[in-house]
């Protein structure tokens, strides 16, 4: 639909007056260009205003409209291309790389704020060349990791899955003890090498759920047998006898998770699920948000955006086995998240239901592509 066609439809729609559409075309033609059109799940040729008229056109009542509208204008979190990509290339420099810098201090025994000293020390350079990093999902963007962090790192140590062949695992040991033979000379044997550091790596959490779950809500016992989730697998792969990936590591190998954006409820929840799980077992880990989401932009039942959520919400088309496993349905999102957020590539399933879910009484605003299908 041409521009100039979208915003007079939304005109119709809202019943704006001159006056209102000279006050409002300006904002919404700039969230237009500068963020919303770029959005990824957008029907073929259809773009954000049209969109935003559209899904204004569902709701019953001006003032419903109106309220939503406040909503879009003044409380939607967008992350568009260019921000993730700024998130995943500064994780490195500006997160991970002060962490060695401390632990190479303190091997050393130096002051941590003498960086110059500790970053041509050669304890420093082992345990960076000594960390491997993997992503646990197309949204670790490796690639644009790799790219904006040649300067640090090897292309050897940045692999895109955290599922590792077995014929990988000596390639991988192979050019580390390599390469520490150059930094460190003959001053100290490294034919035994492992990686010191494991940095598992993914774009966005808002529960955490995926990650770290019990099979079943009933039976919260924290034995491997009732566990899932992709760090039960990469905990599995650790410390299964004659795993491949176990020959990578040894007892004192750091695990760093980090999470390009990340609500402090998923970081509170994994810190509290892992320090349970793999605290008794002797794994040290440490949980890192690029960008933290705050409490403060949660949208509850004590909002007053409240009221259309409950008006809307269809339970029968919305909830299926796989909500159910966020124990809340999804009228504030998957596990009650109640998120404003979309990102460019899709919006996450933890963000209200209006944003991102078809239904009979309201169409999404921007449509989510989910990974479950209905059965």
């Amino acid at each position: 639909m041409k521009e100039q066609l979208a915003e007079r439809l939304l005109a119709r729609v809202m019943n704006w007056d001159a006056e209102r559409v000279a006050k409002e075309r300006p904002v919404l033609q700039s969230l237009a260009a500068y963020k919303y059109d770029e959005y990824q799940r957008f029907s073929p040729g259809q773009r954000f205003i049209e969109s935003l008229a559209l899904w204004l056109y569902d709701f019953k009542t001006t003032d419903h409209q109106e309220t939503a509208y406040e909503f879009v204008r003044k409380r939607l979190i967008f992350f568009s291309a260019a921000e993730i990509q700024h998130l995943v290339s500064i994780a490195y420099p500006d997160h991970i790389r002060p962490l060695l810098l401390q632990r190479a201090a303190q091997e050393l025994d130096l002051d941590p704020y003498h960086v110059g000293k500790v970053i041509a020390s050669n304890s420093f350079r082992v345990l960076q060349r000594s960390t491997l990093f993997l992503g646990l999902s197309d949204g670790a963007r490796t690639d644009i990791f790799r790219r904006s962090n040649e300067e640090y790192l090897s292309h050897e140590q940045i692999l895109q899955n955290y599922e590792i062949k077995a014929e990988r695992v000596m390639k991988l040991l192979e050019k580390l003890r390599k390469d520490l033979r150059k930094i460190a000379s003959a001053a100290q044997d490294v034919s035994a090498a492992t990686f010191n550091t494991i940095v598992l790596m993914d774009d966005f959490s808002a529960s955490g759920t995926s990650y770290l779950r019990f099979k079943d809500e009933k039976s919260k016992d924290f034995k491997d047998e009732n566990l899932e989730g992709k760090l039960f697998e990469f905990y599995r792969d650790i410390n299964a006898p004659g795993s491949p990936f176990a020959q990578l590591i040894n007892s004192t190998t750091k695990i760093y998770l980090i999470l390009y954006i990340a609500t402090n409820q998923a970081i509170d929840y994994l810190k509290d699920f892992l320090t349970k799980h793999w605290g008794d077992k002797g794994i040290r880990f440490e949980i890192l948000a690029v960008h933290p989401l705050f409490p403060s932009i949660k949208i509850a039942p004590t909002d007053p955006l409240a009221p259309l959520l409950e008006y809307y919400y269809d339970k029968e088309t919305l909830e299926d086995e796989h909500t159910s496993k966020g124990l809340h349905g999804v009228k504030y999102g998957y596990a009650a998240c109640g998120l404003p957020v979309v990102l460019t590539h899709n919006t996450p399933n933890n963000s209200i239901y209006p944003i991102w879910a078809r239904s009979p009484k309201l169409r999404a605003l921007f449509p989510r592509i989910s990974r479950h299908k209905r059965s």
